[in-house]
C-alpha cells in the first residue's frame, strides 16, 4: 500500500515537471508525457486507496490523513475529467501541486488502521463519502481556476503576461473550465447530501447536524455562481464569488468537521 502510494506520488511529481515544460515550450511530446504520467499516477493511487480500504474494512476517510489522500485522488481525477472535456493541458502546472501537497501530507501524517465503526460501513455510506469528496475536489479545482482567472486578468491589464502565464488559455476558456468544475461539484455535493440524509435517517434516526447546514450553504453559494449571468455578475465578480464559496467549503471541510459536528468527525 505505501509502496504504491509513494510511486503514485513520484509519478505526480514527474507529471508536474513535464506539465511545466509543456507550458513553457508547448511541445506535444511533453503534453502526451504529462497525460501518460498522470494516468499512471491515478491508477497507482487508486490501488493504494483500495488496499487502505481493505485494511480498514471501510472507505478510507475516517481520519484526516486518509481523507487527504482520497481528496488528492479525486482532485487529480476531476482534472482528468476537465482534460477529457476541454482538451486543455495548460492547467496541470497549477493544479497538480495541490495533489502532490495533499498526498505528501497524507503520508507524513499516516496512521495505523483502527477497527471500523459498524455504523460507518456499507455501500450507502461509501457512496455518500466518495461522492462528497468528489464534490470537494471539483470545487477546489474551481477555486484554482478562479485564482488563475484573476491573475490572468491582472496580467492582461498590465500588458505583461510573464513566462508561465503567457501559456494560459483565454479568459473565456478559463471561465468555462471553472463553470464545468463548479457544475460537477454542485451535482456531486447534492447527490452526496441526498444519500447522507437517507443514511442518517436510517442510522441516527435524525438528519440534523451542523455539517448539513454548512453543506447546504456551500451548495447555495455555488448555485449563485452558476447562475450569475442573469444576475449581472460576470468575469471578476464571478471569480470572487467562487473564491467566497471555496472559503465556506474550506471552513466546512476542516473547522466544522474537527470542532463543531457531532457526527462528521474524523475518526
Amino acid at each position: 500500500m505505501i509502496a504504491a502510494g509513494l510511486l503514485a506520488l513520484l509519478f505526480y511529481v514527474a507529471a508536474e515537471g513535464f506539465a511545466i515544460a509543456h507550458l513553457r515550450k508547448s511541445s506535444p511530446a511533453f503534453g502526451r508525457a504529462t497525460t501518460a504520467l498522470l494516468a499512471a499516477a491515478l491508477l497507482l493511487h487508486f490501488v493504494a486507496l483500495q488496499m487502505r480500504a481493505r485494511s480498514l474494512h471501510s472507505v478510507p476517510y475516517r481520519d484526516l490523513p486518509d481523507s487527504m489522500s482520497l481528496f488528492a485522488w479525486m482532485l487529480a481525477a476531476t482534472y482528468g475529467i476537465l482534460l477529457l472535456r476541454h482538451r486543455e493541458r495548460s492547467m496541470a502546472p497549477f493544479l497538480l501541486p495541490l495533489v502532490i501537497l495533499f498526498l505528501a501530507v497524507s503520508f507524513l501524517t499516516h496512521s495505523v488502521p483502527r477497527p471500523a465503526n459498524p455504523k460507518l460501513t456499507g455501500p450507502l455510506f461509501a457512496f455518500h463519502v466518495t461522492i462528497a469528496i468528489l464534490g470537494y475536489a471539483a470545487l477546489s479545482l474551481s477555486f484554482v481556476l478562479a485564482m488563475l482567472y484573476l491573475v490572468q486578468t491582472r496580467q492582461l491589464q498590465k500588458r505583461k503576461t510573464g513566462l508561465l502565464f503567457s501559456g494560459l488559455p483565454a479568459l473565456d476558456v478559463l471561465d468555462r473550465l471553472q463553470r464545468t468544475a463548479i457544475a460537477v461539484g454542485v451535482v456531486a455535493l447534492s447527490i452526496a447530501s441526498a444519500l447522507g440524509i437517507v443514511w442518517a435517517k436510517k442510522t441516527w434516526g435524525s438528519i440534523w447536524d451542523v455539517k448539513v447546514v454548512w453543506t447546504l450553504l456551500t451548495i447555495a453559494v455555488y448555485l449563485v455562481v452558476l447562475f450569475a449571468g442573469p444576475l449581472g455578475l460576470r468575469g471578476k465578480k464571478t471569480a470572487f464569488l467562487s473564491i467566497t464559496g471555496f472559503s465556506v467549503l474550506l471552513f466546512s471541510y476542516t473547522i466544522v468537521n474537527l470542532f463543531f459536528s457531532q457526527e462528521h468527525l474524523f475518526r
